[in-house]
């Protein structure tokens, strides 16, 4: 095979170029044979072709079943000259002279003659018409809605919307039992083999969910057991006086958190008693008071309860340790009361009975303690008196601070917090700020850390001391409340809202327990302090460390301190 080319030479023209061009191309094509090359990818899809001619005509198939609505039973053939009656056609019987009235439906069945009317079979359902239906247009209410129309019974229809009910059922029904209440709406599901499908259900039009808000069948049994489930919230709200009852059995209330809130008063009542069965149950107010009947509190480690029935006492307090508890075993603890390791009790009675004992002692009036006896009955001093409208105040620890420090508390070092020190050394403490310039904490303005300092000078050991604090100001409140330890400061952040008078928190009140807590409470062996802060939008309370064990300090470990 040879392979020619012709060469392109500087004096050729536009023509000649062209023709060399033509004859090497077509000796490349010529000579150029090889094996075949890769297959390549497939390419995309094109365009839909036009659309055939039209097929043959198919066969006629079977007739649609025909709707007769007249006075008289269809003939066989209508007219004669059709196709005859087929099952399954229906024939509305406009007769008002009918065996079961005017616009009864009947179903031709071919292979029936037992009916009123041989080979129709009655379906037990009429057919209403539109005269009874009145369509009533742009209907109006909340959401300014005016487009929507309703469709309503008419007040001439027959015996009138008062005599007339709506009854949807999955069985066949008489007139003895297709409404046995008379409800003006009864739905009838067959829930004699599950329970699950829902008899009831609302949707929204633009919001797609499988748990629909429905109502179901508790169980498939004989019984009417009622369920609703909400795929989401529920709330049940009454503008006037709400209520619930449960006159046949218990009622039951079950969820993660249950909360009751209520703008007055929340009263729970019950002829019999009232349980509540709670890990741990926490009563919190101002002013709380226990009626007379019973009460009990139950714990399932200990037997500790409070009792105010059957017991010959208006109110007696019991408890008893397990074996597994060692220490100090108490009755009933007294804040204040050294008991060491002894079994104490403390009554309260009246009638000829002991007016007041505390621990083992034969005499009720004597305190078997380390400190002196408590006496009661005797007469005292008298006390402090005054003029017309004179006051008896008590004395309180007054500190007037400029609260120019700073210092970083809450664990963090993003900015320092001015704050005021105190020692207490009375149980009533008015704080008076005076500051130079605008005060901060976390970044909160006006708001100021209280750092208290001296914990051992003034807490006593088994003994506990509490303490009031009250910020004197009508623009600063307190921001937070930090504890020297002797280890790392323990730290309280106190959240508020609001500004002002009526903003921001200006009360705390703080307990200092002399005594570890009991290794089945605590097991740290520290000593704590109990902080209550009282501010607008949260009214909290916390634990906090005020002094730790030597394994604690010999290892560096601790709690949320700050830095000075």
């Amino acid at each position: 095979m040879s392979f020619n080319t012709n060469y392109i030479l500087p004096g050729d023209d536009k023509n000649q170029i062209l023709g060399k061009v033509n004859y090497n191309f077509s000796q490349v094509l010529a000579n150029a044979v090889g094996l075949p090359g890769e297959m390549g990818i497939k390419g995309p899809t094109g365009i839909i072709g036009q659309v055939g001619k039209d097929g043959a005509t198919g066969a006629t198939g079977t007739r649609a079943n025909l709707w007769f609505i007249q006075d008289n039973q269809p003939y066989g053939n209508v007219p004669y000259t059709e196709t005859p009656l087929i099952n399954y056609d229906v024939w509305v019987d406009t007769s008002p002279l009918g065996p079961s009235g005017p616009n009864r439906i009947y179903r031709y069945d071919s292979n029936n003659t037992s009916g009123y009317y041989p080979f129709w079979v009655d379906t037990l359902s009429n057919f209403v018409i539109d005269s009874q239906f009145t369509l009533l247009q742009g209907i109006y209410g909340p959401g300014e809605v005016t487009e929507d129309d309703a469709i309503i019974l008419s007040p001439n229809s027959g015996t009138g919307p008062l005599n007339t009910t709506f009854v949807f059922t999955d069985r066949n029904v008489t007139p003895a039992d297709a409404n046995p209440n008379y409800a003006k709406v009864l739905i009838e599901t067959d829930a004699s083999v599950t329970a699950s499908l829902p008899i009831f259900g609302i949707d929204k039009t633009f919001y797609s969910s499988a748990d629909l808000p429905s109502f179901y069948w508790k169980t498939a049994g004989s019984d009417y057991g009622i369920k609703f489930s909400a795929g989401e919230d529920l709330i049940i709200q009454s503008q006037a006086t709400g209520s619930y009852g449960s006159t046949g059995g218990t009622a039951s209330v079950s969820a993660n958190n249950i909360n009751f809130n209520s703008a007055s008063t929340i009263g729970i009542s019950a002829t019999g008693g009232i349980s509540i069965n709670s890990q741990t149950l926490g009563f919190s107010s101002r002013n709380a008071s226990l009626s007379p009947s019973g009460f009990i509190l139950s714990n399932v480690s200990s037997t500790v309860g409070i009792t105010a029935a059957s017991t010959g006492y208006s109110l007696s307090i019991t408890g008893a340790l397990t074996p597994s508890q060692t220490g100090e075993r108490t009755v009933f603890n007294y804040s204040g009361f050294y008991g060491g390791t002894r079994r104490n009790s403390l009554t309260l009675s009246m009638s000829n009975n002991t007016l007041f004992a505390i621990g083992n002692s034969p005499s009720p009036s004597i305190i078997d303690a380390t400190s002196p006896a408590l006496i009661i009955g005797y007469t005292g001093s008298t006390g402090v008196s005054g003029g017309t409208g004179a006051n008896v105040v008590k004395s309180y620890q007054s500190i007037t601070n400029p609260a120019s420090s700073t210092a970083y508390f809450n664990g963090t070092a993003t900015g320092k917090s001015n704050y005021i020190q105190i020692t207490p050394s009375e149980d009533v403490i008015v704080i008076t700020p005076n500051p130079t310039g605008p005060v901060s904490s976390n970044g909160r303005s006006n708001r100021i850390w209280i750092y208290i300092t001296g914990v051992r000078s003034f807490v006593e050991p088994l003994n506990a001391c509490v303490f009031d604090v009250f910020m004197n100001s009508t623009t600063y409140s307190i921001g937070g409340v930090s504890i020297d330890t002797n280890l790392a400061n323990s730290d309280f952040y106190i959240t508020d809202t609001g500004t002002g008078l009526t903003g921001g928190c200006r009360h705390f009140r703080i307990t200092f327990y002399g005594s570890i807590f009991p290794s089945a409470v605590n097991s740290t062996r520290r000593n704590f302090a109990y902080l209550q802060t009282y501010s607008t939008g949260n009214n909290s309370a916390s634990q906090l460390v005020y002094e730790y064990p030597e394994s604690d300090t010999a290892s560096g470990g601790g709690g949320g301190g700050g830095s000075l």
